[in-house]
C-alpha cells in the first residue's frame, strides 16, 4: 500500500510511534563513534592502495583476483544476480568485462570505513570502450574485508556487493528506434525551504521503503538537501523534486522488500544498505527481480548531500529486451 500521500510529518511521527512500541524489548543498537574518512584503520588503507593500483591497469587479472581472501570463499554480489559469485565465477567475470571492455579503467573517489576496517563503502568511477562508444558511469561498492579472528586477511576481501545502473553498460547498443528510457527525465529541482529533517528511526525507515513512501523518505532530509541517482546528470533539490524522483521509481515496481545489512557512519557521512526483492514492471512485463540499493547521505554547510545507488534496467526493459540487450553485448 502506497501512503506517500499522508503528511510526512505526521505520519513519521505515527509510524515510529508504531515501531518502536512493537520493539521495545529489542536490543538497543550500540552506536558508533564518527571517523573522517582520512582516518580509515591501517587495514583498510593498504587495501585500498591495492584497489587504486590494479584500477589504474585493470587488465591485470591476477592483480584483481589478488584483493580476494585467497582461500577460495570469498563471495561477490552484483546487480541483477540472485546468488553471488564464487572464485571462479569472480575471475570468470572480470575476464569477461575485459573482453567487452579492452580499455577498462576504474578509478575508486570515495572511501569510507566501520571503525573496526572490516566493512568499507567506496565510490567509483568506471570509464572504457564498449562497441566504440565511449561509457562512464559510477559503481557502488560494500566491501566486507577478512576477519583476522577467523584466519583470513583484513587487508581483503571476503564479501563484496557492487550497485549500480546496467542500463549505463547497454547503451551502447540499445536499439535507436526504441531506445531505453530513462526513468527519470524532465525532473527538475524545486523550491527549497529551511525545514529540518524528521527523525526517522531505522525500523521506519524500512517501513517507508517497503511501503513506497516517498514523502516520509524526503521528509527524512532537511529542506535545503540534494538528491543525486540514476538517470540524474546533476543533482535536484527541493521536497517536490525528491517526491516526484521517488514516485517515479515506486511508480515502475511493486511490492519491494528491504531488510537493513551493513551501516557506517564516519565524519558526517553515513552509508546505509538495502537488500530484497521487488517486482519490476518494466516493458508491461511483471517479474520478481533481486532488488538493493544504497543510501549515502553526507552532511554539508549547505545542506544534506543525499544519494542512491540501485539498477533501472529491469524497472525500464521488458524480459526479451534485456535477453537482446544481453546477445548484443555478450553474444
Amino acid at each position: 500500500m502506497r501512503v506517500s500521500r499522508i503528511i510526512p510529518a505526521l505520519t513519521v511521527a505515527v509510524l515510529s510511534c508504531v515501531i518502536l512500541a512493537t520493539s521495545a524489548n529489542a536490543e538497543p543498537q550500540a552506536r558508533q563513534p564518527d571517523r573522517t574518512t582520512a582516518e580509515v584503520p591501517a587495514n583498510v588503507r593498504q587495501f585500498m592502495a591495492a584497489y587504486r593500483d590494479w584500477g589504474r591497469n585493470a587488465q591485470d587479472v591476477d592483480a584483481y583476483l589478488n584483493l580476494f581472501v585467497q582461500d577460495g570463499t570469498a563471495r561477490l554480489w552484483d546487480s541483477g544476480l540472485e546468488t553471488p559469485r564464487d572464485w571462479a565465477g569472480i575471475k570468470s567475470q572480470i575476464e569477461g568485462v575485459l573482453r567487452l571492455v579492452p580499455d577498462y579503467v576504474f578509478v575508486p573517489e570515495t572511501v569510507t570505513s566501520s571503525p573496526d576496517g572490516r566493512v568499507v563503502f567506496v565510490e567509483a568511477l568506471n570509464t572504457g570502450t564498449i562497441k566504440e562508444k565511449p561509457v562512464s558511469f559510477k559503481t557502488m561498492h560494500r566491501l566486507v574485508l577478512g576477519d583476522p579472528a577467523a584466519g583470513k586477511d583484513p587487508a581483503r576481501v571476503q564479501d563484496g556487493r557492487r550497485f549500480w545502473d546496467q542500463v549505463n553498460m547497454f547503451r551502447p547498443v540499445e536499439d535507436p528506434v526504441n531506445p531505453l528510457r530513462n526513468l527519470f527525465e524532465g525532473i527538475a529541482s524545486s523550491a527549497t525551504d529551511p525545514a529540518p529533517a524528521a527523525p526517522l528511526p531505522p525500523r521506519v525507515r524500512q517501513l517507508a521503503w517497503n511501503r513506497e513512501a516517498a514523502e516520509i523518505l524526503v521528509a527524512g532530509v532537511d529542506g535545503t538537501a540534494t538528491l543525486q541517482g540514476p538517470g540524474l546528470t546533476t543533482p535536484i533539490s527541493g521536497r517536490r523534486a525528491m517526491t516526484e524522483y521517488l514516485d517515479r521509481l515506486f511508480g515502475a515496481v511493486r511490492d519491494i522488500r528491504l531488510e537493513p545489512r551493513a551501516t557506517v557512519s564516519a565524519g558526517g557521512t553515513e552509508y546505509r544498505e538495502w537488500i530484497g526483492t521487488a517486482v519490476a514492471l518494466g516493458g508491461g512485463d511483471p517479474r520478481t527481480i533481486p532488488f538493493s540499493l544504497v543510501e549515502r547521505t553526507v552532511r554539508t554547510a549547505t545542506g544534506t548531500a543525499w544519494s542512491l545507488h540501485f539498477d533501472t534496467l529491469d524497472l525500464i526493459a521488458s524480459v526479451q529486451t534485456v535477453k537482446e540487450l544481453r546477445a548484443r553485448i555478450f553474444g
